[in-house]
């Protein structure tokens, strides 16, 4: 059942995801809202998870814009893997970003790994039953 908070969660996820996605192109918001025809402010609610009007539509323009599928937006467990966020500095000039890639990729792979250590205990248990009843 999907209740409000997962609503709530599906849209920050989708919004992580285009945001990390437009960052990656290094793209700006103004840039992006003028070529697919909608406004700054839609733009950016969409991206903060705040846009709960958004449609299958606008969120497939999105997606051709990218070039990426809705099925990549939608990463619900995976939008760690993708997640940065990027501070810079004006007056001083520097750039900083902080960059959570690999901890999503070491989340994803020790997830893995206990999901093949679990497999592996299934399987010399399966075996162990059989060469018992033998």
């Amino acid at each position: 059942m999907i209740t409000e908070s997962n609503d709530n969660e599906i849209f920050t996820t989708i919004g992580k995801n285009l945001h990390t996605v437009r960052h990656s192109l290094k793209l700006t918001l103004e840039a992006v809202a003028s070529e697919i025809d909608v406004t700054y402010p839609v733009l950016s609610k969409i991206e903060n998870g705040r846009y709960l009007g958004l449609s299958i539509g606008l969120l497939k323009k999105l997606c051709n814009y990218y070039k990426i599928t809705i099925a990549q937006v939608l990463d619900i467990e995976g939008h760690q893997i993708f997640n940065y966020s990027q501070y810079i500095n004006q007056p001083a000039g520097n750039h900083s970003m902080t960059n959570n890639i690999a901890d999503g990729y070491e989340l994803a792979i020790q997830s893995l790994k206990e999901q093949i250590e679990y497999l592996k205990n299934q399987n010399q248990d399966l075996l162990n039953k059989l060469l018992n009843t033998k």
